[in-house]
C-alpha cells in the first residue's frame, strides 16, 4: 500500500515537471505568434531570429505551412499548450491515478509529430528554420521525456508509450515524399522516406505481437480518464462547450488580426488581382488603356502622360505589404491616369545586392528585382512587376525563367540577361538612387514631392492624398 501511495505521490510530482515544461511552451507559442503577426503587419519588420537564409523565423512565417486552417501554427500551439497546463493542474488536484497521464501522453505524442513534420518541411520544403519553432520542438521533446517517466509511475507499460512516440515520430517522415516534386535533388529525403516505411514495418510487427500485455493496460488508462472528464455530465459538457468556443472564436477572430486589402467605394472598382488575355495575373487590368513608358533617369513609370502628381515607389518584390500598397496605389493611379503616374524604383532588402541592410533577410528579392529589368529588355517590365507581386515562391534565377516563358517571352534571352552585368548594373543604379535619398531600408515606401510615406495606407486615404498633392 506505501509504495502504491509513493508511486502515486512520485506521479504528481511528474505533473508538475510536465506543468512547467508546458508553460514554457505556451509562453514561446506567445512569443512566437507575437512575431508571426509583425512579420505579416509590420512593414519593413525584421525579427530578431531572421539572421540568415538558413535561420530565418520572416521566411518561415511568411511561408503558407506556417498557417492551418487560416491561423498561424503558433495560436494552436497558444491553445495546446494551456489544454496540456489544464489537464495537468487537474490530475494534481484530482488525485485520480493514472489520470491525466493516458491523455496527456496521446497529446504529446501527436505535438512530437507534428513537431517532425515542420522541421521536414523547412529542411525540404521552405530550406529555412525558425530558431522559435525549433525551440517548441525541444519542449515537445522533453515534455515526451516526463510523459513516459510520468507514466512508468503510475503503473502503466512503458513500451507501450515508447511504441506511440515512435508511431507519431515516424508517420511524417512517411508523408514526406509527397512533396517530393518540390525537392526531386533531394536524395536524403527519398532514403529518409524508405527508412521511414522500413520503420513502420518493424514498428506494426513490434505492436502486432505485444498488443495485449502493452496497450489494454494503457487504453484501460484512456478509458479512465475519459471517465474522469464526464464523470459529471454537466460538467463535462460545460468543458465540452468551453473547446468548441475557442475553436470557433479563434478561427473567427485570429485571421481578422491580419492586415487586409481595404478599397474605398470611389474609382471604377477594377479589382486588384485580373486575368490577362495570356491567361496570367495583372494588377488594376494591368497596361490596357493606361500610359506607361521610362523617365528620364531610366525609371518605369505607369499613368498619366504629364502628371500634375507623381508618386514615387520604393519597393521590394519579397514583401508582402509592398504588394498590399502596390495593388492599392496602382488602383488610385488607374481612377486618376489623366493626372497621377506612379514611378517604380527597386529597393530590395537582400544583402546579395543591398549592402544598407545590416544582416540577410529576403533572400530572393535581388533576383526578383533583376528579372523585372530583364523583362523590360524584352518591354514586357509591368507585365512581370504584376506576376512577381503576385507570386509565392519561385522567385530564384531558374524559377523566373521559367515565369518568363510561361509569359511568351523569349526564356534563353532572359537567363542570359539574369547572368550577365546589365541587371545588375541598373539595380545598383536604382539602389543608388536610394541611398542618395538616404532611404531607410523598410518597405514600403513612398514619396510624393518631398514628402516620405512609410507603410501600408489604404485606398481612401491615397485618394485624399493625390488631391491634397494636386492643390
Amino acid at each position: 500500500m506505501s509504495e502504491q501511495h509513493e508511486s502515486k505521490t512520485q506521479g504528481r510530482s511528474w505533473l508538475v515537471a510536465f506543468l512547467v515544461i508546458s508553460a514554457v511552451g505556451l509562453g514561446s507559442s506567445v512569443d512566437l505568434s507575437i512575431l508571426h503577426w509583425q512579420v505579416h503587419n509590420v512593414p519593413g519588420h525584421v525579427s530578431f531570429c531572421a539572421i540568415n537564409d538558413t535561420i530565418n523565423c520572416d521566411t518561415v512565417a511568411m511561408s503558407k505551412y506556417s498557417l492551418i486552417f487560416g491561423v498561424p501554427i503558433s495560436v494552436w500551439g497558444i491553445l495546446f499548450y494551456g489544454l496540456l497546463m489544464a489537464l495537468a493542474i487537474w490530475g494534481f488536484l484530482s488525485k485520480r491515478s493514472p489520470w491525466p497521464w493516458p491523455v496527456l501522453s496521446l497529446l504529446n505524442a501527436a505535438s512530437l509529430g507534428l513537431s517532425v513534420y515542420l522541421f521536414l518541411l523547412s529542411k525540404i520544403v521552405i530550406h529555412s528554420y525558425c530558431i522559435m519553432c525549433i525551440s517548441l520542438y525541444a519542449v515537445n521533446m522533453i515534455a515526451a521525456i516526463i510523459c513516459l517517466i510520468g507514466q512508468r509511475k503510475v503503473g502503466l507499460p512503458l513500451r507501450a508509450g515508447l511504441s506511440w512516440i515512435g508511431l507519431a515520430v515516424l508517420l511524417p517522415s512517411v508523408a514526406m515524399p509527397f512533396f517530393f516534386s518540390e525537392c526531386a535533388q533531394e536524395s536524403w529525403g527519398l532514403l529518409g522516406g524508405i527508412m521511414a516505411v522500413g520503420g513502420m514495418l518493424l514498428l506494426g510487427a513490434n505492436l502486432a505481437r505485444g498488443f495485449s500485455a502493452r496497450f489494454v493496460p494503457w487504453m484501460e488508462g484512456i478509458k479512465q480518464s475519459l471517465g474522469v472528464v464526464f464523470s459529471r455530465p454537466l460538467v463535462g459538457g460545460a468543458l465540452s462547450l468551453i473547446a468548441v468556443l475557442c475553436l470557433a472564436a479563434t478561427l473567427v477572430a485570429v485571421p481578422r488580426l491580419y492586415a487586409k486589402e481595404q478599397h474605398d467605394k470611389d474609382g471604377p472598382g477594377v479589382g486588384t488581382a485580373c486575368e490577362d488575355p495570356q491567361g496570367g495575373h495583372v494588377i488594376a487590368d494591368g497596361v490596357v488603356d493606361i500610359g506607361h513608358g521610362l523617365t528620364k533617369e531610366g525609371w518605369h513609370w505607369i499613368g498619366a502622360e504629364n502628371p500634375e502628381v507623381t508618386i514615387f515607389e520604393y519597393s521590394d518584390y519579397e514583401c508582402p505589404f509592398c504588394r498590399k500598397a502596390h495593388e492599392i496605389v496602382r488602383e488610385v493611379v488607374r481612377a486618376n491616369k489623366a493626372w497621377v503616374r506612379l514611378v517604380h524604383v527597386q529597393m530590395p532588402l537582400d544583402q546579395k545586392c543591398n549592402d544598407s541592410l545590416p544582416r540577410p533577410f529576403h533572400r530572393h528579392a535581388c533576383d526578383a528585382a533583376m528579372g523585372t529589368i530583364c523583362a523590360a529588355e524584352q518591354q514586357a517590365f509591368w507585365a512581370m512587376n504584376d506576376r512577381m507581386f503576385l507570386r509565392r515562391g519561385g522567385l530564384g534565377p531558374d524559377g523566373l525563367t521559367d515565369l518568363a516563358a510561361e509569359m511568351g517571352l523569349d526564356a534563353e534571352r532572359f537567363r542570359a540577361c539574369m547572368q550577365g552585368e546589365l541587371a545588375p548594373k541598373v539595380l545598383a543604379e536604382n539602389l543608388a538612387e536610394c541611398k542618395r535619398l538616404k532611404l531607410v531600408p523598410a518597405t514600403p515606401t513612398f514619396r510624393v514631392g518631398k514628402r516620405m510615406i512609410r507603410g501600408l495606407k489604404d485606398r481612401a486615404w491615397w485618394s485624399r492624398a493625390i488631391r491634397h498633392f494636386r492643390h
